[in-house]
């Protein structure tokens, strides 16, 4: 089964569009019905996602009390392998910050990251783990394709 990371972007995405592109992502990777495809997240990124959570503008877009938002986050923990976030990676010369999604994705045996953060793409492939947007990963994959 192919792994996947997905930027914290597209994990809040999925939460404010519960019908998008990135909720679908989301979903299919074992939070709703079948599993297609095994989810890589990493503590660091799961400790950005509920601080974006609870920044006060998204709150009434989302709705969600502190203890809906870590009911969440344990359940990300349930369906996906969750990585330290080690080894420390400097590809992402633009914004170090996201170098953890490649970090994640090294530990924790991924091909793709899903993104739509213009420094990821920039970097496009790092060891063979490629850099896609949302659209792109989904018609790779329901074309069998990857």
């Amino acid at each position: 089964m192919i792994r996947v990371v997905m930027d914290t972007n597209q994990i809040i995405s999925a939460i404010l569009s519960p019908v998008g592109l990135a909720d679908n992502i989301l979903k299919s990777s074992g939070l709703k019905g079948v599993q297609k495809y095994q989810l890589v997240l990493s503590e660091p990124i799961l400790q950005e996602a509920g601080r974006v959570l609870k920044y006060e503008r998204l709150r009434p877009l989302h709705g969600w009390s502190d203890e809906k938002i870590y009911d969440f986050l344990n359940l990300l923990k349930e369906v996906a392998i969750i990585t330290n976030g080690e080894p420390i990676v400097e590809v992402v010369n633009s914004d170090p910050e996201d170098n953890k999604f490649f970090a994640a994705a090294l530990e924790g045996d991924a091909s793709y990251i899903v993104s739509r953060d213009a420094h990821l793409h920039e970097v496009r492939e790092y060891k063979g783990i490629k850099v896609l947007t949302p659209e792109v990963f989904i018609t790779a994959f329901r074309t069998g394709a990857i």
